[in-house]
C-alpha cells in the first residue's frame, strides 16, 4: 500500500493516525493495514473494516485468504483475539507477540489495537 495516511473519518481519534504513522515503519504498511482489518472486522466495525478490505484489495492482498508473513499472520490472530476479549489471549499467542515485538513497539501496538476496538465501537452507533 503506497497511502502515506488514511482518511480522518476511519478513526474519531487523532491519536489512532499518530500511532499508525509511529508503527508503519517497524511492521509496515501493509501489515498495520492487516492488523486494522482483523480489529475492525471482529470487532464489528463495518465502516473501517469495509475501508481496509478495499484498500488492501487495491494494492492486490485477498483479505479473505491472504498470503502473509509469520509475522503478520500473528498481528492477524492477535489483533482478532484482541478485539473479541483483550484480556483472554491464549498464552501461546501472547508469547508468540512478545518474542516477535520489543515491548515499546508491543505497547504502541496494544494502544492501536485498543482506539481501533474503539473506533469500531462508534461506527456501530
Amino acid at each position: 500500500m503506497t497511502d502515506a495516511s488514511v482518511p480522518d473519518q476511519v478513526s474519531p481519534f487523532p491519536e489512532w493516525e499518530t500511532l499508525r504513522q509511529e508503527i508503519v515503519p517497524y511492521v509496515g504498511e501493509r501489515a498495520l493495514s492487516l492488523l486494522a482489518f482483523a480489529v475492525f472486522d471482529e470487532a464489528d466495525g463495518f465502516e473501517g473494516a469495509a475501508y481496509f478490505r478495499e484498500s488492501l484489495r487495491a494494492s492486490g492482498t485477498d483479505v479473505d485468504s491472504p498470503e502473509v508473513t509469520e509475522s503478520e499472520e500473528l498481528l492477524i490472530r492477535w489483533g482478532r483475539l484482541f478485539a473479541r476479549d483483550a484480556e483472554g489471549i491464549p498464552a501461546d499467542v501472547q508469547a508468540g507477540f512478545e518474542r516477535v515485538f520489543n515491548p515499546q513497539l508491543r505497547e504502541k501496538l496494544v494502544q492501536f489495537a485498543a482506539l481501533t476496538v474503539a473506533t469500531a465501537a462508534t461506527q456501530q452507533q
